[in-house]
């Protein structure tokens, strides 16, 4: 007999008890095993003694709020995390993908479309993109086994920033429009959603470069899109 594969764990954290058990239901019933915390202050509990693939988080929470918990995980490894807030404002989005949120949903939502996001999510978890090793610059991005070191050092990337790394450098030397990003990285109903693309591209800059207001190897090439240069330092870029 085959062993039975383990569903993925979903970490709930919504103070509202109705939507918290709404939203429970709807991911039992599609095979994932799920805790809920009712504030922030569980929600950390859980967190440092649970093993979750996806954390659903509410901004407002009591305790400690949404905020404190993203500030708190970007230094950490942590699960992929989407926030879920009744905050619709711009501002508020941009902030928490620039924290580390890898996706930012609206309240009032629906049951297939917080499964699509989970879907979405749980794809840049499990997918490679490519083969081969990259090098440049400081950089060296094996594909194969899904890390990225700077001078020697591994660097911490989260699922979506590696996939989006990934994408650039599969196409090392030329320049990927956003929509091709967007569509690879996200999902077809991102393409229009380029705040999406150029937080990440930020957060990669300041990971991997070394001045990412002056970004050598990850370039915004005009309005035509982002390109993985050829940077040399002691040797050229490579792929192996």
């Amino acid at each position: 007999m085959e062993a039975a594969v383990r569903p993925h764990r979903i970490l709930i954290a919504e103070d509202d008890g109705v939507l918290r058990s709404l939203i429970g239901q709807v991911l039992t019933a599609d095979g994932y095993s799920i805790e809920a915390a009712s504030d922030g202050r569980e929600a950390k509990e859980f967190l440092g003694h649970g093993n979750f693939s996806i954390l659903l988080l509410d901004i407002g929470l009591p305790l400690i709020d949404g905020w404190a918990i993203l500030a708190d995980s970007a230094r950490d490894t942590r699960p992929a995390i989407i926030v879920i807030s009744a905050r619709g404002d711009e501002r508020d989005k941009v902030r928490a993908l620039d924290l580390g949120a890898d996706d930012y949903l609206t309240k009032p939502f629906g049951a297939q479309e917080l499964l699509a996001r989970i879907r979405a999510v749980l794809r840049r978890i499990d997918e490679g993109a490519g083969t081969g090793v990259v090098e440049t610059g400081s950089l060296r991005i094996d594909l194969a086994r899904r890390s990225v070191h700077r001078r020697g050092v591994e660097v911490r990337l989260s699922p979506t920033e590696w996939l989006l790394l990934a994408e650039l450098a599969g196409r090392a030397g030329e320049v990927v429009d956003p929509r091709t990003l967007l569509r690879n990285v996200w999902g077809s109903q991102y393409i229009g959603d380029r705040n999406y693309l150029r937080t990440f591209i930020l957060r990669l800059r300041r990971k991997l470069e070394e001045d990412p207001v002056h970004p050598a190897c990850i370039e915004t090439v005009g309005k035509q899109g982002y390109r993985l240069s050829i940077v040399q330092e002691r040797n050229s870029l490579t792929m192996r």
